[in-house]
């Protein structure tokens, strides 16, 4: 219920941020919306994969996060951006990302990108166990923006063509939470 009414009030960033860091199960049923994370979840909140040195700046991603099923674990790092914020635009006809998402992504690339090359320093200094290849995903707005079917086709395209780097909305999330709770309610 809290969720929803985050959603609701189109809260920000950091309020939906306050309250996945209070409610961790909520945020291991994002991997759910990959079919992982069946067996098992592991959530990292602010790990930082890359220090900053004199001529880098330091990575730290929302979280890292980890899913096992019956074929492995899959590594993601998840990017937050609020439900305040849309994913895509119409402009002159045309579809594209919005600077909040189109930060997302980058950041998303900079962060996969730094793990492929530090996978060693990564699971040895930071413990991160088995930890290669992550995927990434922006969580960012809810469907309502999803509503113009140039829209929902182009997200859907995106997420067809980019497997490693998706954007999901926090209506999707919401979806799956509630989903699981009905499941227990059946059993």
């Amino acid at each position: 219920k809290e969720l929803q009414r985050l959603l609701e009030k189109r809260a920000s960033e950091r309020e939906i941020e306050r309250f996945l860091s209070s409610n961790k199960e909520v945020l291991s049923l994002a991997l759910f919306l990959f079919s992982t994370g069946h067996h098992a979840t592991w959530i990292y909140p602010k790990q930082q994969i890359r220090p900053s040195t004199k001529g880098a700046i330091g990575l730290i991603p929302d979280y890292v996060m980890a899913g096992a099923n019956s074929d492995g674990v899959s590594w993601w790092v998840l990017e937050l951006k609020g439900p305040d914020k849309q994913a895509f635009k119409v402009r002159g006809g045309h579809v594209s990302l919005t600077a909040d998402a189109n930060d997302g992504i980058c950041q998303l690339l900079d962060y996969i990108d730094i793990s492929s090359r530090s996978q060693a320093y990564l699971r040895e200094e930071l413990k991160l166990a088995g930890y290669r290849e992550p995927r990434g995903v922006l969580l960012i707005g809810t469907e309502e923006e999803s509503e113009n079917e140039r829209i929902r086709d182009f997200k859907g395209a995106w997420n067809r063509m980019n497997p490693r780097v998706q954007i999901r909305s926090y209506t999707a999330l919401l979806r799956e939470v509630e989903s699981k709770l009905e499941s227990r309610r059946r059993a």
